[in-house]
């Protein structure tokens, strides 16, 4: 069993239109993530004010490399004008159950 992983967690915050175009984007490339060896999983969390997308890895190394790669590159080309932000915060994990 795996005991520690890597998580990145990017909190988007903008506007719903904007949030739901995201979450269209996020669907569509999210099945690319799969390719990545060290992929682990992804998830969508929303509330009213947010949009965070959860990736989990089983290293910092194995993220890292998939955010070298030309698919994060054209998945996460230029910024459409959402009129909103995103901040990334990154953790080393422990599954403890």
């Amino acid at each position: 069993m795996l005991n520690w992983m890597f998580i990145a967690v990017t909190r988007i915050k903008a506007p719903s239109p904007a949030q739901e175009r995201m979450v269209e984007g996020f669907r569509r490339g999210g099945p690319e993530l799969k390719r990545f060896p060290g992929f682990l999983g992804f998830e969508l969390w929303r509330n009213d004010k947010t949009l965070e997308a959860v990736s989990r890895w089983e290293s910092r190394e194995a993220m890292e490399a998939y955010r070298n790669s030309p698919i994060f590159g054209a998945q996460h080309g230029p910024g459409t004008g959402s009129g909103g932000s995103a901040e990334t915060v990154n953790f080393d994990a422990e599954v403890v159950v």
